[in-house]
């Protein structure tokens, strides 16, 4: 079993970084697997974060390190790393649509070509976000979750709560009988909260954050300036860089969310053998924004920026159990291979 990398070992990986000392760095890596330790995960980090630092820098410098992935990563990383220099997703795109190629390596190369597509900073002003919104199926969440809420409402000017009551009767009130009746007979609150948060963006806008976070400092200025397009974010520090839906905004009305919106309720009504992340979450957001990449006004923040000046996510004891639809659907021995091959058609 790979060694963990310890904790000075991440601090002089992360100074050659910041110095673009990237020859030395790969000879680093080199050196530390040599002696058993982990450095796979090392290249993308990195790159994250370079990319939530922003800067014009030429990304291309890390090629060497591609080496130090495993499977088909060193291509999906050279392809990343040179279509950032282009602006352009020209290479991943043709790596995901390579039917000759992994097929998660193809899903991988499909979510960083979003990314690269739609990739975007906050602009210094805005239009004000309308409000922030969240989501809990029950009445008494967990008190990390209250905590959590109650940070969210000092910070944002104005601030909502929905229970899974609540979300219901939103829906009828909205969007019909029979839209409230689909969303009651949802099997878990994780599909609850993932369908909910686009009929509410669909109709109201806002920002949508996961109930189990707190908001940090510079919240404030995404809340002033992030209002006048639809916002989310990529998980650029891994291979599978998808696109996230913890953290969505948008202008009411939107066009990329009504068509996700129903995109997300005709997986819902031919579910097949997929998991909730392919049906209405990150795998979903992926594989509807690479079928129609740039036809809609979206930006993509990078993982490390979001994580690291936006929000922070909550370690809740929720998790360890069925509320989480990891742990619930590992339980039923739900697979990615459903999903996986839909997505990539």
């Amino acid at each position: 079993m790979a060694r963990k990398l310890k904790w000075h070992h991440r601090l002089r990986i992360e100074r050659l970084a910041q110095a673009r000392q990237f020859e030395t760095l790969d000879g680093v890596l080199h050196k530390l697997a040599s002696k058993g330790f982990d450095v796979a995960g090392v290249p993308f980090q990195l790159l994250d974060m370079a990319l939530s630092e922003g800067g014009a820098s030429d990304h291309r410098e890390m090629l060497p390190l591609a080496r130090h992935t495993v499977g088909g990563q060193p291509q999906l990383l050279s392809a990343a790393l040179q279509d950032l220099h282009a602006g352009r997703p020209e290479l991943l795109s043709q790596l995901a649509s390579d039917r000759d190629v992994h097929p998660m390596t193809r899903f991988e190369a499909a979510g960083w070509a979003c990314y690269v597509a739609h990739r975007d900073v906050l602009p210094a002003s805005g239009r004000q976000v309308t409000d922030v919104f969240q989501f809990w199926d029950s009445d008494t969440p967990p008190d990390e979750v209250i905590a959590g809420r109650a940070d969210w409402r000092r910070v944002s000017g104005s601030h909502q709560w929905f229970s899974e009551a609540d979300a219901e009767g939103y829906i009828r009130d909205g969007f019909g009988a029979d839209a409230a009746r689909g969303f009651a007979r949802l099997w878990h609150p994780a599909v609850k909260s993932d369908l909910f948060r686009l009929y509410r963006l669909a109709q109201d806008g806002g920002l949508y954050c996961d109930a189990d976070s707190k908001p940090r400092p510079e919240i404030a200025a995404f809340l002033a300036a992030g209002g006048g397009r639809v916002w989310a974010s990529s998980m650029t520090n891994v291979p599978n860089c998808v696109v996230n839906n913890w953290f969505v905004a948008a202008p009411p009305k939107s066009p990329f969310i009504e068509a996700l919106l129903t995109e997300v309720l005709a997986n819902l009504a031919n579910p097949g053998e997929r998991g909730i992340f392919w049906l209405t979450g990150p795998g979903a957001y992926t594989g509807f924004l690479h079928g129609n990449i740039g036809a809609y006004d979206v930006g993509l923040l990078p993982s490390g920026l979001l994580k690291g000046r936006y929000f922070k996510q909550l370690d809740a004891d929720y998790k360890l159990t069925s509320q989480n639809w990891r742990v619930y659907e590992h339980a039923l021995g739900i697979d990615n291979d459903e999903g996986l091959a839909r997505a990539l058609g």
